[in-house]
């Protein structure tokens, strides 16, 4: 049976920050929303590492997200493989807000 996630994040560090691991080969990635609560425009990179903590890929690298605005950073659904984690980082600290939604099957 099927279980669904949600991993909120309120005010995201400029330090990159690993928000979430995957402990299934079935954890897939619905949504990943970042919204800005500033008065400034604010730059949030995201990227799939390994176990190693090594940079799998960027998913997404220095995106703008307008003031009082949100994005999302997902076109697609991301299958997240047991052990791969999703770092995020911002260039303004306590700019973004993330939501994490996710399945595991």
């Amino acid at each position: 049976m099927a279980s669904f996630y949600n991993v909120p994040e309120k005010g995201l560090s400029d330090v990159t920050t690993t928000l979430l691991t995957s402990s299934s080969d079935s954890t897939i990635i619905l949504s990943i929303l970042c919204a800005n609560t500033t008065v400034s425009a604010t730059d949030v990179t995201v990227s799939q590492l390994d176990a190693a903590d090594a940079i799998d890929a960027t998913i997404a690298s220095t995106i703008t997200v307008p003031t009082d605005a949100n994005l999302e950073i997902l076109g697609n659904k991301l299958i997240l493989p047991s052990g791969k984690k999703l770092q995020f980082s911002t260039s303004t600290s306590g700019s973004i807000d993330v939501s994490i939604s996710y399945v595991e099957v």
